[in-house]
C-alpha cells in the first residue's frame, strides 16, 4: 500500500482488521500486485464487456467508485468480480484507476493503461473506454472472422492427411497379400502404392516419433525472436499467405494508431504501442526501426514507413497525407478501411475456392490409391476373358 510512513501503514493495516508481522519499504510498488491477479482467468470478451460498461456508466455521469460498484456486483464471473472488487478497493483507497489496472497486465495490456492514463489527464475517460471498447470488439471480429476461415481448411487437411496415414500404414498392408501369388507384374501405380505402404508399416513408429521431433523442433525455433523473424519474413513473401497476413496487421495497426493519436498520446510512444500490436515479428521490427531512426530523429512518420519494403506504397502514401493535413487520425481510420474490405474480399475467396480444392485434393489422393489397388483386379477379370 502506498503510505507515508511504516507506523502510518501499521495503522491503517489494524484499521483494517490485519496484524502486521513485517512492514518495509520499496522503490517499485507496482511489482508487489496481488497474488490472485496472476491467477486469474478472465477471457478477453468479459474485459470488452467490463470496458464498455464502464464507459456507459461514466457518460451518464456516474462517479467511478460507484460505476465500479455496480459493475462488480452484476458481474456473474466470479474472477471478474474478485478483480472489479480489488480495483475499486484501490481506488477507494487513493490510486489512480490508471495506475490499479497496471497491476494486471495480462488483463489490461500497456496499451490499455496508457489510453486509460491519457483519458484521465484529459478529464475524457468515458470517451476513451467507449473507443477502447470499439476497438476491442473490432479486433475480436476481425480475429473471429480469421480463425472462422482457416479453420475449416485446416481441419480438413489434417483428416485427409490421418486418414491417408491409417489407410497406407494399418489397412493396405493386409490388402497386398492377395497380390502376392499374381503371376503377372502389376501395375505401376500399384506397385507405387504398395512400396510406400510397406515402408509405413514397417516404420510408422519411427515416423511418428520423428514427425513429432520435428514439430518439438519447429516450436521451439518459433518461439525464439530469430526463429519467429526468419519464419515471419519467409510467410510474408508467399503468393496469398503473405498479402492475408500483412493486411490483417494493417488493419489492427491502423486502429490502433488512430486511437492513440486522438486521444492524444505522442507519435513516437504511439507508434512503438502500435507495433506491438502487429503479429507478423517482420513488419514489428521494422516499425521498431521507424521510431528509432525516423521519428526519434525528427522525421516523418510516412517517410520512416517508405524505407520499409514490408508496408504498400498506398499506406504511406495516405501516412504523408494524414501528417501533411494534421487529420492522421481519420486517414489512418481510412487505410484500416479499405484494408478491411481487402481482408473481407481474401477471407471469402479462401471460404469459396480454398475449402473445395483441399476436398478435391485429398480426394484425389484417396481415388489414387483405391485405384491402384483395384487396377490388378481388373486386369485379372480382363485376363479370364
Amino acid at each position: 500500500m502506498t503510505a507515508e510512513s511504516r507506523s502510518a501503514a501499521a495503522t491503517r493495516l489494524e484499521a483494517m482488521g490485519y496484524i502486521p508481522v513485517w512492514i518495509g519499504e520499496v522503490e517499485d510498488t507496482e511489482a508487489f500486485a496481488p497474488a490472485e491477479a496472476s491467477r486469474v482467468r478472465i477471457a478477453p470478451g468479459e474485459i470488452t464487456v467490463f470496458t464498455r460498461q464502464l464507459a456507459g456508466l461514466l457518460r451518464a455521469g456516474v462517479p467511478i467508485l460507484k460505476a465500479l460498484a455496480t459493475i462488480r456486483d452484476q458481474a456473474v464471473h466470479p474472477a471478474l468480480q474478485s478483480l472489479i472488487g480489488g480495483i475499486f478497493a484501490e481506488v477507494r483507497d487513493g490510486r489512480m484507476f490508471s495506475e490499479s489496472l497496471r497491476r494486471h497486465p495480462r488483463l489490461f495490456p500497456e496499451l490499455y493503461v496508457n489510453m486509460v492514463r491519457a483519458g484521465e489527464s484529459a478529464g475524457a475517460l468515458d470517451e476513451v473506454l467507449m473507443r477502447l471498447a470499439e476497438a476491442r470488439e473490432n479486433d475480436e471480429e476481425l480475429r473471429g472472422k480469421v480463425m472462422g476461415a482457416l479453420a475449416y481448411p485446416a481441419f480438413v487437411l489434417g483428416m485427409g492427411f490421418v486418414s491417408v496415414f491409417v489407410i497406407l500404414t494399418f489397412f493396405l498392408p493386409r490388402i497386398m497379400n492377395l497380390f502376392q501369388g499374381m503371376g503377372q507384374a502389376l501395375p505401376w501405380p500399384t506397385r507405387a502404392v504398395m512400396a510406400v505402404s510397406g515402408f509405413f508399416a514397417v516404420y510408422w513408429g519411427w515416423l511418428v516419433a520423428g514427425g513429432g521431433l520435428v514439430v518439438l523442433a519447429g516450436v521451439r525455433f518459433f518461439r525464439r525472436e530469430r526463429g519467429r523473424l526468419v519464419v515471419d519474413g519467409l510467410l510474408l513473401k508467399l503468393p496469398l499467405i503473405g498479402k492475408f497476413i500483412r493486411d490483417t496487421d494493417i488493419v489492427r495497426f491502423a486502429r490502433t494508431l488512430a486511437l492513440l493519436v486522438r486521444a492524444g498520446i505522442p507519435v513516437e510512444r504511439a507508434l512503438t504501442l502500435g507495433g506491438n500490436t502487429l503479429s507478423n515479428r517482420k513488419l514489428r521490427r521494422g516499425m521498431r526501426v521507424v521510431v528509432d531512426e525516423t521519428v526519434r530523429q525528427g522525421a516523418t512518420v510516412a517517410g520512416g514507413l517508405k524505407r520499409q519494403q514490408e508496408w504498400p506504397a498506398f499506406v504511406t502514401s495516405m501516412v504523408a497525407v494524414g501528417e501533411e493535413s494534421g487529420r492522421l487520425d481519420e486517414v489512418l481510420l481510412e487505410v484500416a478501411a479499405f484494408y478491411q474490405r481487402e481482408l473481407d474480399r481474401g477471407l471469402k475467396l479462401i471460404t469459396t475456392l480454398l475449402e473445395p480444392v483441399l476436398i478435391l485434393l485429398v480426394g484425389l489422393v484417396v481415388g489414387f490409391i483405391i485405384f491402384a489397388m483395384l487396377l490388378p483386379i481388373f486386369q485379372i477379370g480382363q485376363g479370364l476373358r
